[in-house]
């Protein structure tokens, strides 16, 4: 197993050189399922008579989680694609800090967060990527919990919260507050389920306009993983690259 070093984010499929996403969007995008602590923030924006029924339950079910899965379907849509990048795939979450995105179409990757490193993994290139996290690892994680990060989220976005009775889903908008935060993040909507109060789809507009949105089917809650479903074993001839953050 060979390991190089390097500051790179693209792969090379074939003859197409494929963009991979940054660190800090793989980790929103691993938590964007469990991101249910993020209408809390709302309650200063918004009617706490319709929206702090919302959060208190909100909490209540996010603190009973312990692991979740489902299936997943990626959209990215890029200005300078004629049409969306479809992926789909399965992902895995188990408290307090596992996260596995396994994804089958249109290529395989497999990208695991477990022990403060994240590996993303392509069979087909034979290739994989590690970057360690465990410095930035506990304040990323905290936006899974109740409290921690909703100051943060405050002082940068400003919340709208929907609640239409028409629809199965709150939906939760936030815009950013000043022109530097909005250069890199234009808008962000979560939609959370009326029944189960979990997050269905997550959706984000880069400050260049391109877009991504997650949506999460067949959600299973706190069924048993096996521990060794957190651990992967990289075949002897896979090339390692030590990514560094940039």
């Amino acid at each position: 197993m060979s390991i190089t070093l390097s500051t790179g984010n693209t792969a090379h499929f074939g003859r197409r050189w494929v963009r991979i996403m940054p660190f800090r969007k793989l980790a929103a995008a691993a938590l964007c399922a469990l991101s249910v602590a993020l209408p809390a923030v709302a309650a200063r924006a918004v009617d706490p008579n319709s929206l702090d029924e919302v959060i208190k339950r909100v909490q209540e079910h996010q603190k009973k989680t312990t692991t979740l899965q489902a299936d997943f379907k990626q959209e990215k849509t890029l200005a300078l694609l004629a049409k969306p990048e479809v992926s789909t795939g399965r992902f895995t979450y188990q408290k307090p800090n596992n996260v596995l995105w396994m994804y089958d179409s249109p290529k395989r990757v497999t990208m695991l967060i477990a022990n403060g490193v994240m590996t993303t993994y392509y069979p087909d290139l034979n290739k994989a990527e590690q970057i360690e996290v465990k410095r930035y690892q506990d304040r990323i994680f905290k936006y899974m919990g109740a409290s921690g990060a909703l100051d943060e989220l405050a002082t940068y976005f400003n919340f709208t919260f929907s609640n239409r009775s028409d629809q199965p889903t709150f939906v939760l908008d936030l815009d950013p507050k000043s022109k530097t935060i909005a250069k890199r993040v234009r808008h962000i909507r979560i939609w959370i389920d009326k029944k189960s109060y979990l997050t269905t789809k997550f959706e984000y507009t880069e400050g260049d306009g391109d877009m991504t949105r997650y949506e999460f089917t067949n959600v299973k809650i706190n069924e048993p993983i096996a521990r060794e479903k957190f651990v992967l074993a990289l075949p002897p001839s896979v090339r390692v690259e030590q990514m560094k953050l940039q």
